[in-house]
């Protein structure tokens, strides 16, 4: 197939798409539940919600799979231009590993009592929380590198 044909079959697979997707956030817009108000269970038709969330949830999926499909073959059909995105991610990799390094799982206070708070769910938020933080300080030292970096090439000419 030729350049033209596949963009015009891209752009009209999304087309489609965005029309479902928005005809679903619709019908689910206007969705207003019923309660029964003795044992506070929802009485009507949840559908047009849970319609949305799993379309939503299959688009995700797919364009997740169609990012990981086109990488495979853009790092087979050239290695060499992957260097650089997998020097990064190893870099990322060690930064998520040093914030996990740091968790420490709450095993007291008012979290606990909570049902969701189960130890693996407390250690992915911790990890997440502690990786941000090395991101953070990362980025600020990069920054504050990159301008003494400047300041020396400036003062050097």
């Amino acid at each position: 197939m030729n350049n033209k044909l596949t963009s015009l079959i891209t752009g009209g697979v999304v087309v489609i798409l965005a029309v479902i997707g928005v005809l679903l956030i619709i019908s689910a817009m206007g969705y207003t539940h019923v309660t029964d108000e003795v044992t506070g269970q929802t009485l009507s038709d949840t559908s047009p919600i849970s319609t949305s969330v799993d379309f939503s949830l299959l688009i995700l999926i797919l364009a997740l799979a169609a990012i990981a499909i086109f990488t495979i073959i853009a790092i087979i059909s050239n290695p060499k231009r992957f260097i650089p995105t997998a020097i990064g991610i190893v870099v990322f990799g060690i930064l998520v590993l040093v914030g996990y390094s740091m968790v420490n799982i709450e095993t007291t206070g008012p979290i606990v009592s909570l049902k969701e708070a189960t130890e693996t769910n407390l250690l992915w938020g911790g990890v997440g929380i502690k990786t941000t933080y090395v991101l953070v300080i990362v980025a600020i030292a990069l920054i504050i590198a990159q301008s003494v970096r400047s300041l020396i090439g400036y003062f050097t000419k």
